[in-house]
């Protein structure tokens, strides 16, 4: 489990028992626990195979055991009582940029609302700008808010699932009998927000492979077995179906399952044009198989040059890709700027040799 997993679960805490009143300390120690270890230059699972967690600044032994916890569980009991305790609106709630924990509260102790259709009301009858500490700025910008996680609804940020997904990957790499495994879906096409998570798999034992992944410790419950196809709910709440896909397929399922459904049709069109046939098996001319073990190859017999998932969303990269001018991605090396950082001079959680 990464640092920020481990942060985001103290994170959490610290937010919820602010929420129910509790004590101003315990909640700080909780806020400052998450700040310490998501800005930690070494990892924490290894200080606890070391026994060493309490070298943590900040982390006693109360704090070193719920990592612990954490570590051997992938939750917290304390947060899931917490969760048990406080409406399940008010969860929502935090997720909306302008409400921190102790507006949440404001409001939950003034009008006690447990929906965002409530909440959302309230604010479109004035009654929210009218507490002290909020105003129509912070009522406007709840209704911002409110609008975006609607159209959101069931997706999840980017950044938040990608890492979860990756160490996924890596322990099935190390578990199952695999020949290739890749993400596909909206996190290969590094869409900002994504519902669930896409794994395609090539293995002579499927089967080996799916008992694999329905007992990962990720998982919460399995939605569906079989030898080809298994959904499971992840601990985080979020889906992952995976696939055990033939070897000599890998290229044209990982481009059916990267999508966009949008980018396929267009696909499908011009291999249609071509008199092709185009699927998740492969590219054929009639009934006879052509080719689709890898993208390259299923690009390749369409015309075009392979083109980048981050670009597969019919905005026009099948023309450019036709006309050879695909645009270059931004790359790392591109990027340039000066870091704006906090040290523990001000209010930053690390110091300046840190």
């Amino acid at each position: 489990m990464k640092n920020k997993e481990i942060a985001e679960v103290f994170r959490q805490v610290a937010q919820l028992l602010e929420i129910k009143g509790d004590n101003p300390y315990r909640i700080r120690a909780y806020e400052k626990a998450a700040q310490t270890i998501e800005a930690l230059g070494v990892d924490v699972e290894e200080l606890a195979k070391k026994d060493k967690l309490t070298s943590i600044p900040g982390i006693g032994a109360d704090l070193a055991s719920k990592i612990q916890e954490i570590l051997r569980t992938n939750t917290l009991s304390l947060l899931e009582e917490l969760k048990k305790e406080i409406p399940p609106a008010l969860l929502t709630f935090l997720q909306i940029p302008s409400l921190g924990p102790k507006k949440v509260k404001a409001i939950y102790d003034k009008f006690g609302i447990t929906s965002l259709e409530e909440l959302e009301k309230l604010c479109l009858e004035h009654k929210i700008a009218r507490l002290s500490g909020f105003g129509l700025k912070t009522e406007e910008n709840i209704l911002k808010g409110i609008k975006l996680l609607k159209e959101r609804k069931g997706r999840r940020p980017l950044g938040e699932v990608l890492p979860y997904a990756e160490e996924v990957v890596e322990i099935l790499k190390l578990k199952a009998p695999i020949e290739n495994i890749a993400l596909a879906g909206s996190i290969r096409r590094r869409k900002e927000k994504v519902k669930d998570i896409d794994v395609l798999i090539t293995s002579e034992q499927p089967d080996k492979v799916m008992t694999v992944v329905a007992n990962l410790p990720q998982v919460e419950e399995v939605i569906a077995f079989g030898e080809t196809k298994t959904s499971v709910r992840l601990k985080m709440g979020i889906q992952m179906d995976v696939r055990v896909v033939p070897q000599d397929s890998w290229g044209a399922a990982l481009a059916y399952f990267t999508g966009s459904k949008a980018h396929n049709i267009r696909v499908r069109e011009l291999a249609l044009q071509m008199g092709l046939k185009i699927n998740e098996y492969g590219v054929y001319r009639g009934e006879e198989w052509i080719g689709g073990r890898t993208e390259e190859e299923v690009y390749s017999l369409l015309g075009l040059p392979w083109i980048p998932p981050e670009l597969r969303e019919d905005q026009g990269e099948i023309e450019a890709a036709l006309e050879g001018r695909l645009p270059k991605l931004v790359d790392y090396s591109d990027v340039v700027g000066d870091g704006h950082v906090h040290s523990t001079y001000s209010d930053g959680a690390s110091s300046l040799e840190e």
